[in-house]
């Protein structure tokens, strides 16, 4: 399931694609909205691939850091991941947690950035109330077969729009680090007691 919704996630920014706007945000993509925001992180992505530096992992990974993880709020992601238990952490177990989960979802993406073709991509009007959560549906356009179907769950933070969630065919990144951490803590829990 990881692979799966992390592989969506980086088909979508990572693809040398072309775009098609199957409903436009009003009549022009205004900067600093969500959909102008995720057209432009996938145009770094595009112009990176093409520059052949993503097939060194390492460089990968710096560029990620640097030039992608801006459009990603890995602190309110991983509240979202803890859940309940984000209350009951101390900052150290918080930015531990937010630390693995960044790692976690950024070596993914390194690892993938050059495994992509050029893919079609459509994106449709987002969804939401425009103060608060936003969603932007995109699919990724398989030459034979159904298409990728993605939502970037974004909210606007201190510095911008931000994405913090990303489903792939209605699997939620969130969800799966939630259910990752859950894991850990039962696991924790029961090699204390042996």
């Amino acid at each position: 399931m990881k692979t799966h919704l992390l592989a969506a996630v980086i088909i979508l920014l990572t693809g040398a694609f072309t775009t098609v706007n199957a409903a436009p945000y009003g009549s022009v993509a205004r900067a600093n909205t969500p959909p102008a925001l995720l057209k432009e992180g996938i145009g770094k992505l595009t112009t990176f691939i093409k520059s052949g530096k993503a097939a060194s992992r390492e460089q990968a990974m710096d560029y990620l850091k640097h030039e992608i993880s801006p459009y990603f709020d890995f602190t309110y992601m991983t509240r979202w991941a803890a859940g309940p238990a984000w209350r009951r952490m101390d900052p150290g177990q918080r930015a531990r947690m937010q630390a693995q989960l960044t790692q976690s979802f950024l070596i993914t993406l390194a690892q993938k950035l050059t495994s992509y073709s050029n893919q079609p991509i459509r994106y449709f009007t987002p969804r939401g109330r425009s103060g608060e959560e936003v969603t932007v549906s995109a699919w990724i356009m398989q030459p034979s077969g159904y298409p990728t179907k993605l939502d970037f769950r974004f909210y606007p933070g201190k510095s911008g729009w931000k994405i913090f969630d990303v489903k792939a065919n209605g699997t939620s990144a969130v969800v799966y680090y939630r259910k990752q951490f859950r894991d850990n803590l039962r696991y924790n829990r029961y090699a204390r007691n042996y």
